[in-house]
This record gives C-alpha cells, structure tokens and sequence, in this order.
C-alpha cells in the first residue's frame, strides 16, 4: 500500500500528497504512549489486552484505534 501514496491517479509520483497522507494518518505520539502505558499495566496485574483500544480525543473528536 505504501507504494500507492507515491504515486498519483496518473502514475506520477506525487511527493507532496504522499507526505501529506502520511502526516494524516500517523498516530500522535501520546496515543502510542498510552497504549504501551496501558499494556504494561494490565502485564502487572497478569492479564494481557485481547483487543483493540480505541481513544477519543475529547477536543477534535476523532478516534484513534
């Protein structure tokens, strides 16, 4: 999938909009901290997480998963 953010719909590669995309769809810092918070946290207690954890952002609304 990678390859198809280099390019755009006519075959050219398309820096700027593969950089942007990128930028879009990275998880914050904060929520791979947390998350990695979270796992070590329930390693303690002997259990391990099974699922996925998603988190809103109360401010922008957008869920991270």
């Amino acid at each position: 999938m990678e390859n198809k953010l280099k390019y755009n719909g006519s075959g050219c590669r398309d820096a700027v909009a593969e950089q942007a995309i990128w930028k879009a769809d990275r998880t914050p810092y904060e929520i791979s901290e947390l998350v990695d918070v979270i796992k070590k946290i329930a390693k303690v207690y002997g259990y391990d997480i099974a699922g996925r954890i998603a988190f809103q952002d109360r401010k922008t609304k957008i869920v991270y998963k």
